[in-house]
């Protein structure tokens, strides 16, 4: 079974995107097995940084953004919906 990576942006002193991977990695530890989870710091990167400051965190899964990503229950709608679209289920 193909994993399915989630993609977090944010940046170091980010409380809120502390806070959402904490939820990502709790969603991932209940059951997603095939979820893997990259943090990516944007302030490695002029133009990411430029694109994305004012919505991170920023959570990617199968090439759809989900920016401001805050509450779990947001999240995890995002990662089922992204990760059934990868399975050909949505």
């Amino acid at each position: 079974m193909e994993q399915t990576l989630i993609t977090l942006y944010g940046r170091p002193g980010c409380e809120l995107c502390e806070s959402t991977e904490v939820i990502v990695r709790t969603l991932i530890a209940e059951g997603g097995s095939r979820l893997t989870l990259s943090v990516v710091n944007i302030e490695e990167d002029p133009a990411m940084h430029a694109r994305l400051l004012e919505q991170i965190p920023a959570l990617e899964v199968a090439g759809q953004l989900l920016p401001l990503a805050l509450s779990r229950m947001q999240i995890a709608a995002h990662v089922r919906s992204a990760a059934g679209a990868v399975d050909g289920k949505r």
